[in-house]
Parts: C-alpha cells; structure tokens; sequence
C-alpha cells in the first residue's frame, strides 16, 4: 500500500484551500468578542469557497514538494462522487492514478492495467473526499485582503493567511506563509500557493482551479481480473 500512500493522503492537501485556524474557546460565560462580518477578507475567501463546492465540476493541477521529491498532482473532480487522480513523481516520473466512481474505485502504477480498489480504501477516499471537498469547513483562517493584482494573466484579487503568534519565544519561526487568490469577475478561486519570502516564484506548494467544459470522470474501461469473472 505504500506505493498509493501519495495518492490517498494527497488529500489532506488538495482541497485545503485555506488552513483552518480556529480561535480558542472563550471562557464559559465570557462575551463574544467575534463580530458578524468582523474579517471581511476571511468571508471573500470563504464565499470563493463555498462557490467552488456549489460548482459541478472542477479541476485542481498541484505542484508540491514531498518525501520523494518535486510532485505533479491533477485531481478532476464531478461533483458529488467522482474524482479521477494522477500523481506523477518529477525526478522518476512514476506515476499513479486513482478512479472513484460512487462506492467504486480503481487504481493503477505506470503503465500497469486497472486494478479494483479494496472496497475499504474506495470508502476511505470517499470520506476523504466528502470531508475535505464536499463539506463546508468550520474556520477558513483570518485573512488579510492584499489587493487587487495579476495571476497567470488573469485579474485577480491576493488574500494572505495570518498566523497566530506563537507564545513560546523558542519555537522556531515558520516564515513560509500561504496566499489565496480569487477571479475579480466569478469570484471563484484561482489558486492558493505556500511561499517563502524571498522566493515568490517558487512556491513549496502551489495549486490553480480550473473549469474544462469537456472534462468527465467514468470507470476505467479494462479492469485487470475483472473481464473474465464477467464473461463467465
């Protein structure tokens, strides 16, 4: 299982658009110090969100970095439940794909043939998939609005996650930060992306949304083991 361990905790990233960042609880019987409309950057990035969950279909191309190096991910997702996965290795250019088509799923290495999913992982990825896609999240995190800027061509306005200050004067100081951007005209989410100052143009972790009329997501038409058992 280790060889699809890319592909199915890809997930825990490929739809986080915003980190989820959470206020600690207030003390029982405090008042609310939270306002309606308190962050209204927080609220765009939220509607850009909630939009892109409303969408039928969506596509997610990933550039990140992982334990086997620069990784290529693209994710096609027809809502409610399918999703068809490529995860490509830079360096070795290995490459894995997962299908899942309602309960079913398929998956396959290189160039190897389809294989069915245990029906355990096909329902993990699925749940992995209505909690990390389909379900609205909780908290976005506390944005900053950045302006109005330029996109890959496209105008679009830049939204920046705000960390909470660490109390531990110890800990070291993460000074990657996370920035969000959403179309000026559909509102729509256009890209989120991990930078390190310094090094704008290359993110550690960088992906764009897109719209292809003509994408589709069906089960694989050759299943290694499965033509046979339905001849018979």
């Amino acid at each position: 299982m280790r060889r699809l361990a890319i592909s199915v905790l890809a997930f825990t990233l490929l739809s986080s658009a915003a980190i989820a960042q959470p206020s600690p609880p207030a003390p029982p019987g405090a008042p609310s110090k939270e306002k309606p409309n308190a962050n209204p950057c927080r609220d765009e990035v939220a509607s850009a969100l909630e939009k892109l969950r409303k969408s039928s279909w969506f596509r997610m191309d990933t550039n990140m970095i992982t334990e086997q190096g620069p990784t290529t991910m693209q994710i096609d997702y027809v809502l409610p439940d399918k999703m068809h996965q490529k995860v490509t290795v830079v360096a070795t250019k290995q490459k894995s794909e997962i299908i899942l088509v309602g309960n079913e799923g398929w998956s396959r290495q290189n160039d190897e043939g389809w294989k069915v999913l245990p029906p355990d992982l096909a329902q993990q990825i699925k749940g992995q998939m209505q909690d990390n896609v389909m379900s609205q999240q909780a908290d976005v995190g506390n944005y900053s609005c950045k302006g109005r800027t330029q996109f890959e061509g496209k105008d679009v306005l830049s939204y920046k996650l705000e960390d909470e200050p660490s109390k531990d004067s110890t800990a070291p100081k993460n000074e990657a930060f996370r920035m969000f951007y959403v179309d000026a005209v559909t509102g729509l989410p256009v890209s989120n992306a991990m930078i390190v100052p310094g090094r704008e143009d290359k993110p550690l972790f960088k992906v764009v949304y897109g719209f292809p009329l003509d994408m589709t997501v069906e089960p694989p038409k050759e299943v290694a083991g499965d033509a046979a058992p339905k001849a018979q």
